[in-house]
């Protein structure tokens, strides 16, 4: 979710170019001596360097005053500068069984759409006995589908396939959910994404597919800033929650573009001025030290009650940050789902 600014509009005064000529104008050299002359391959003078040069820069300069806002200027030069860190490298294809679908929804104009992955010997649809199979449900960024978190540009699904086969990590199926790019609460447009997800999606995973054992919660921008607010509406319905690079934004005039209808549905569905809610869930906050959302994402972790796990490291709003922290993501979800027993009681 990045911002562009427009190329800045040449203006060009009269005689100004020619003012700067005439100011670094040198004599012309000796046609007889000056080595220049005996080399025409030589290509560009000294002048022509220095004065090119001078342009280059100015150029660049006045560039990085109105581009420097754009995050699509700064995502390049952190790329340049590696400010990014390392890209994570994503693990071997495994075995994962998927399953696509659409659900029909009373809260949407069109259903949702989902994927449930199961990776090697986690119970649920593609297998017997899926009674206490846990579940994480997750919720992806703007613009983007179910199958591109657990199988495309991010494929967690084998990040959980990778953590249960080599690291032990408990087992657990993901189901990741799509739902309009309306940002998980009511909008005034009719649509409904976070009514959808209690009263529809969460119920269709547990009697139609047998994933009765805890459950939790995670998402990617958008998503991030869903996943919190579902936890913070219903607390008890999930064993943890974990926001990625979460769209946050700290009040309604810090630029929240389109995600929110008015001032009023921001306060509505502000996450910050009901973060006690969370209270005794174990949350995680990672998001990238160069990422646009950081510094609210921060803002959230200091409001709660008690640190999160995750934090802040090296890395921008992308792919390559988020393959960075999965493991240590997985590992977190499935220690979340070894301390719960049994699955949360529903409730508020």
């Amino acid at each position: 979710m990045t911002g562009g600014a427009g190329a800045p509009q040449q203006h060009h005064e009269p005689g100004r170019e020619a003012g700067l000529e005439r100011r670094f104008e040198k004599p012309a050299p000796d046609p007889d001596t000056s080595p220049l002359a005996r080399r025409p391959e030589a290509g560009v003078t000294r002048r022509q360097f220095l004065v090119g040069g001078g342009v280059f820069a100015l150029f660049f300069a006045a560039a990085g005053v109105i581009g420097w806002r754009s995050w699509t200027v700064r995502g390049s030069w952190y790329r340049l500068t590696g400010a990014y860190g390392e890209p994570g490298t994503p693990p071997p294809p495994s075995k994962v069984t998927y399953e696509k679908g659409t659900l029909p929804s009373k809260h949407l104009a069109e259903p949702a759409v989902y994927d449930i992955a199961y990776p090697p010997g986690v119970a649920g649809a593609a297998n017997e006995g899926g009674a206490a199979t846990p579940v994480l449900i997750c919720l992806p960024g703007r613009s983007r589908s179910p199958g591109e978190v657990l199988q495309g540009h991010l494929r967690f699904g084998d990040y959980v396939a990778d953590g249960i086969e080599k690291r032990g990590v408990t087992p657990f199926a993901v189901a990741a959910v799509q739902a309009s790019d309306t940002y998980w609460h009511e909008r005034a447009a009719g649509d409904d994404a976070m009514a959808m997800l209690f009263d529809e999606f969460i119920p269709f995973l547990r009697e139609e597919r047998g994933l009765t054992g805890p459950v939790a919660i995670m998402g990617w921008s958008m998503g991030g800033y869903g996943a919190l607010r579902a936890a913070e509406l219903h607390p008890r319905q999930f064993a943890a929650v974990c926001g990625v690079s979460a769209a946050l934004w700290s009040s309604y005039d810090a630029g929240v573009g389109d995600a929110f209808d008015d001032a009023a549905d921001y306060a509505a569905a502000d996450v910050f001025k009901d973060v006690d809610r969370l209270r005794g869930l174990p949350v995680r906050i990672d998001c990238g030290k160069q990422d646009p959302f950081c510094e609210a994402d921060k803002a959230f972790a200091e409001a709660l009650t008690q640190p999160p796990a995750g934090g802040f490291s090296p890395g921008g709003h992308n792919d390559d940050y988020w393959r960075r922290v999965a493991p240590a993501e997985v590992d977190w979800i499935g220690a979340q789902f070894a301390k719960a027993s049994t699955a949360p009681s529903p409730g508020v």
